[in-house]
């Protein structure tokens, strides 16, 4: 964990709040929505790990079976190969269950020298497409230092 924490930059949407943090050693980048009416924060969340030598469909492929292992009622959805500023991506719709919230999401590895940047998108179930201008802000402005 933590390889590339210090070699990124990506932009909060506006209206939405930045916060750089550390749970449990782990180092993230939080970006939060508004509080919307559910409660529910929206929210998304980047964090850096070394692929152990692993190509990109490897390690991606590896986190799917871990978030299939250890997210409650997780379900995998659409997914796809993206470009994100010059560096190759990979990302994944899915569901899940969350302290009795379902929750969809949007999952993004993005590679770069070994390291794979994950970005994790979070809403209330059917909310993806509401926040998808955002969504599309911050993975487009994402970069690796």
């Amino acid at each position: 964990m933590n390889a590339g924490a210090s070699k990124f930059n990506i932009e909060a949407p506006g209206g939405w709040e930045k916060l750089d943090t550390s749970i449990n050693g782990v180092k993230f980048t939080f970006l939060l929505a508004p509080v919307g009416s559910s409660g529910f924060r929206a929210n998304m969340n980047v964090i850096s790990q070394s692929m152990e030598g692993s190509s990109l469909d490897a390690y991606f492929d590896k986190n799917i079976t871990s978030m299939d292992q250890y997210l409650q009622n997780f379900t995998a959805g659409k997914k796809g190969d993206k470009v994100i500023n010059g560096l190759p991506a990979k990302w994944i719709f899915y569901s899940h269950t969350q302290n009795n919230h379902v929750l969809d999401g949007m999952f993004y590895m993005i590679a770069k020298d070994g390291i794979a940047y994950v970005i994790t998108f979070a809403s209330t179930k059917g909310q993806v497409s509401k926040y998808q201008g955002a969504i599309d802000a911050a993975i487009n402005s994402f970069r690796v230092n």
